[in-house]
């Protein structure tokens, strides 16, 4: 874990943590972790509610019902974009408070975890660039990266990015590499009994996602067909299908080796994990920017349970991942490379191929 100058600037401080995200979500869990470790007190302040929309316009009723923000530091998590003014109000004082909690301005630290145009317009593509919601939302993220006085980013990459579009100087920026819940994901045996780890001829080969663009799940998907095609291969894929053609998914469901999951609790997850020969993290779509600049969390989850895994070949893997008997890097978008890889492991593992 990186983040030394977050340590150093909240350490034996006043420390606030407003997000717009649940509480036990990763990043959250993490940047709370790094908080109770170093900091004096702290004050967090989330929204448990489901829907994105909804879960904002909560954190905003809870803010404006704050009696002022008293703390040296402020940190505005996941999305600050959206609450950025709000915030800035409430820990300087405005006329909605007779409370003036502070004589000095507090150090204000984003967690710039999503940028709204880089997402909503280079990634997602909902908009055109030139469209005005484009540059509405590209001056929302601009306001937080100039105002604020310290910014967190979960791969350098990001942060030469954000940096070098917004003509922000690097200083201000550091990565903060996300961490798995090692509570959850963990190397102990997830088999029930030496039958079962035994009794299965077949290689396990596993996937999962929530079906964004960047993952490039139509790749999984077709790499999985072709392993499939043989005997030896068992393809696991959880997560959301939005993203992948009709024939690719009626092709699957007529196999007999691939099997979908829409969707497994964290605990259940990580016993499917834990029961794979090789795990696919990614990120494999070729076409979108953000692929490259993005380490997936999967790929964090995969490390800390000690897994074979195949990564894209990004910039933002390589900050952190190195080829090795473990790591294995293929070109992203090249679903028969991807394929290629997985029984070129088995065959370097001593696996059935």
């Amino acid at each position: 874990m990186t983040g030394s100058r977050l340590q150093t600037l909240i350490k034996d401080k006043d420390v606030a943590f407003i997000t717009v995200k649940n509480r036990d979500y990763i990043r959250v869990s993490q940047i709370e972790r790094i908080i109770k470790k170093n900091a004096r007190n702290y004050r967090m302040l989330t929204s448990e509610k489901r829907n994105p929309v909804i879960r904002t316009i909560d954190i905003l009723r809870k803010i404006k019902k704050l009696n002022g923000i008293d703390a040296d530091v402020v940190i505005l998590g996941f999305l600050p974009q959206l609450i950025w003014k709000s915030v800035q109000s409430k820990a300087e004082g405005d006329s909605d408070t007779s409370c003036m909690c502070l004589k000095d301005e507090p150090l204000y630290i984003a967690d710039f975890f999503i940028s709204l145009f880089d997402t909503i317009v280079l990634d997602r593509k909902y908009i055109s660039n030139r469209s005005p919601v484009a540059k509405a939302l590209k001056k929302l993220d601009e306001r937080v990266l100039r105002e604020a006085g310290f910014i967190i980013t979960d791969t350098k990459a990001d942060a030469d990015f954000f940096s070098d579009n917004f003509e922000i100087s690097r200083d201000k920026f550091e990565a903060l590499y996300l961490e798995a819940d090692r509570k959850i994901y963990h190397t102990t045996d997830f088999f029930d009994n030496d039958k079962e780890r035994h009794n299965f001829p077949k290689t396990k080969v596993l996937y999962f996602g929530t079906g964004l663009p960047l993952q490039g799940t139509d790749v999984v998907m077709e790499a999985f067909l072709k392993l499939s095609a043989g005997k030896d291969f068992y393809c696991t894929y959880v997560g959301s299908t939005k993203r992948i053609s009709k024939s690719l998914l009626k092709n699957a469901a007529e196999s007999d080796n691939i099997r979908i999951i829409d969707w497994l609790n964290q605990e259940e997850l990580s016993k499917e994990i834990g029961k794979s020969d090789v795990c696919l993290a990614g990120h494999f779509n070729p076409d979108i920017d953000k692929a490259d600049r993005t380490i997936p969390g999967k790929a964090l989850i995969y490390e800390a349970m000690g897994k074979t895994m195949i990564l894209g070949d990004t910039k933002a893997n390589h900050e952190i991942f190195k080829e090795d008997s473990k790591h294995f890097f293929v070109k992203r978008g090249d679903a028969d490379a991807l394929a290629r890889s997985v029984a070129d492991i088995c065959e370097i593992n001593g696996q059935k191929t």
